[in-house]
């Protein structure tokens, strides 16, 4: 009785929440190397060849480019310390929104202040992840793929007890299928055996996608590791009048001062984010460390320009693992945490989606043709 309510639990489930399940299988496996990607088609803007010039400092690169951008206002300039890498510089976008916060990302040769190309392929992948989160219909969507996650643990759990017998019976041959099986047989073999590797990795996926779905499964994550959750400041009413706007004060030769300090501190490190704010003499600069695991290993470093010193250097590494653990839910979810070859094993699994959907299908009307012929046969040998 329990089976048969929970074979046709599953197959509802996978009828309707499969079909959503389908396009974010494919959209999660598309951004599983989306990084990776897109570094490699933006080479040209990451990467620069070294000559055998000095490096320009600092100071030089932000006035060259005020000589072509006098009007521009600059929010953040990223630097490196490895010699190939160049340098960004973020200046303010006209308008309001996200785009307009996010700015204008210039990439720079630092031996020549030389502009590079523009940076490709970022709009296409953030369109795939909107796809991916909220199906490009804002909350709804988040609430509908949030749906869909629950109802794939469900369609784990029911298929696993669907297919209790077999499990039972020989756990390791459930693994595996025939493709001499043939029709329906052969589609149910595959499913369930296929079914039955990607389940830890659903799993996970699961679990991850529901902690950044979910601000009450974050939380509850939050409270069960001890970790203090971040309080997200708020933003600032955008000023009516332009004179009541906060200028940048910073002047170049202070920034160069700052960069020095930080390398004085910090001797190598993947890239750094300075952000050019009101004037203070106490600077923080968030960084990413040569071994950082992911791009979101994001250290801080606090100095205090007025007396050259460091006042806190909080390095990523040396937070507690729970800690570590809860700033890397995205990497978490994509892999990215484990390294290339985790990321390609979720991703895969991801595409799998694929597979069962369509097995699903097929079984489904298989079965129903077969049932139709049944009922058919059987009036015929009634008349």
């Amino acid at each position: 009785m329990h089976k048969k309510f929970l074979f046709k639990v599953h197959m509802i489930l996978g009828l309707t929440a499969g079909v959503i399940l389908l396009i974010m299988g494919i959209t999660g496996a598309m951004l599983s190397y989306q990084k990776e990607i897109l570094k490699y088609i933006n080479k040209d803007s990451y990467i620069i060849e070294v000559p055998s010039t000095k490096r320009l400092s600092s100071k030089a690169i932000l006035e060259k480019f005020e000589q072509k951008f006098p009007d521009a206002k600059i929010n953040s300039f990223i630097f490196s310390s490895s010699a190939n890498r160049s340098v960004v510089i973020n200046i303010k976008a006209n308008g309001e929104g996200k785009q307009a916060r996010r700015g204008i990302n210039y990439y720079i040769n630092p031996y020549t202040a030389e502009i590079l190309p523009n940076t490709k392929g970022y709009e296409f992948f953030k369109f795939i992840e909107i796809v991916h989160r909220g199906l490009i219909i804002g909350n709804i969507g988040k609430q509908i793929t949030g749906i869909c996650t629950f109802a794939l643990l469900i369609l784990m759990f029911s298929g696993i007890y669907v297919y209790w017998k077999r499990i039972k019976n020989s756990f390791f041959k459930s693994f595996i299928f025939s493709f001499k099986d043939k029709k329906r047989a052969f589609l149910s073999n595959m499913h369930f055996a296929i079914g039955m590797w990607v389940i830890p990795f659903y799993l996970f996926l699961s679990f991850t996608g529901l902690a950044l779905s979910y601000d009450w499964v974050k939380d509850g994550l939050y409270k069960v590791s001890g970790v203090e959750k971040p309080i997200r400041q708020k933003r600032m009413p955008t000023p009516k009048n332009k004179k009541d706007e906060v200028t940048v004060s910073i002047s170049n030769e202070k920034i160069e001062k700052i960069v020095q300090l930080f390398n004085k501190n910090v001797k190598e490190y993947e890239n750094a984010n300075l952000q050019i704010g009101k004037k203070s003499d106490v600077i923080k600069i968030s960084y990413f460390a040569k071994n950082a695991i992911h791009d979101r290993a994001r250290s801080e470093i606090t100095l205090n320009t007025k007396t050259n010193k460091v006042i806190k250097n909080d390095k990523f590494e040396d937070k507690a693992l729970s800690d570590r653990l809860m700033k890397s839910l995205v990497p978490l979810h994509t892999g990215e945490y484990f390294g290339l070859i985790v990321q390609g094993i979720l991703g895969l699994s991801s595409l799998m989606m694929v597979l069962f959907t369509i097995t699903g299908f097929m079984m489904y009307f298989k079965r129903k043709k077969k049932k139709a012929t049944k009922k058919y046969n059987l009036t015929k040998n009634t008349y």
